[in-house]
């Protein structure tokens, strides 16, 4: 890997954390050919985004997620998988629906796909949701407005909140921080009330967590999953967590990323 291409490194180092679950600085500085220095800057950065902890001469994978991190790093994180869960997700949906999209990159992944469900009503906070429906005229959209967060290119506050107590959507789709132990988990307790609300208001409720969602942690439980109607997955997913999804009666649905696929994730930029 080149050293003179940090994102891309730091992507790697990230991944092969959480892969090992702790690594050593100096087994870094060699895996990648970099110094201990540049990897304590990786380290640095990467812990400040919340990809993973340092420890004292180590870094291993963030036992507890307590924000939500930069949406430009989770455009790159899993991008194939989320198009692999954004195509099964589809098989649910029908033209003329209103639809609720929430403001995570892997339900994003569903707007190259909107155009087969003209006409169509979508409702969401997501900023790139909004300007890609706006450009649409077979599209009616319904702006969740409210203080602008820019590390997360979406809307929140109490105003959002109070509109969505006013909506009701045909379906929902969302994604999740975590899921664990049959809940969705959230690092924010705002967050954690306006997804709430959010799936409430969704008369069929669709969830795409790929397997990654299972083996990260946040302190602020959402919801149970047996409130949905699927859940998707990717076949990455572990075998226990499957059982977990199905005992707690949730029709589960498990997806294979194309091997098409696994060469079109952006680079970063």
């Amino acid at each position: 890997m080149a050293p003179d291409v940090p994102s891309r490194r730091r992507q790697a180092i990230a991944q092969f954390v959480q892969d090992a679950g702790t690594a050593r600085i100096e087994d870094l500085a060699e895996r990648f050919g970099v110094s201990p220095m540049t990897i304590h800057r990786d380290l640095d950065v990467l812990a400040a985004e919340g990809w993973l902890e340092r420890t004292r001469g180590s870094a291993r994978t963030a036992s507890l997620r307590l924000h939500e991190r930069n949406v430009n790093l989770r455009r790159r994180q899993q991008a194939s998988t989320k198009q692999a869960l954004a195509r099964a997700a589809m098989a649910h949906l029908r033209p003329g629906m209103s639809l609720a999209l929430d403001d995570s990159t892997t339900v994003a992944a569903l707007l190259p796909h909107l155009a087969a469900l003209r006409p169509l009503t979508i409702i969401t906070n997501f900023l790139p949701t909004i300007t890609a429906a706006a450009a649409d005229p077979d599209i009616d959209l319904v702006c969740l407005g409210g203080q602008y967060d820019r590390n997360l290119d979406s809307f929140d506050g109490p105003s959002v909140m109070d509109q969505l107590l006013t909506l009701n959507a045909d379906a929902v789709v969302m994604s999740a921080a975590a899921v664990h132990q049959g809940f969705l988990l959230y690092p924010t307790p705002d967050a954690a009330r306006r997804k709430r609300v959010f799936i409430e208001m969704g008369e069929l409720k669709i969830l795409l967590a790929d397997s990654t969602k299972f083996a990260a942690r946040a302190p602020h439980r959402v919801i149970g999953v047996d409130v949905f109607d699927v859940v998707i997955v990717d076949r990455q997913t572990a075998p226990e967590h499957l059982e977990s999804l199905a005992a707690a009666g949730v029709r589960v649905e498990v997806v294979d990323v194309p091997p098409e696929d696994h060469d079109t994730e952006p680079p970063p930029p």
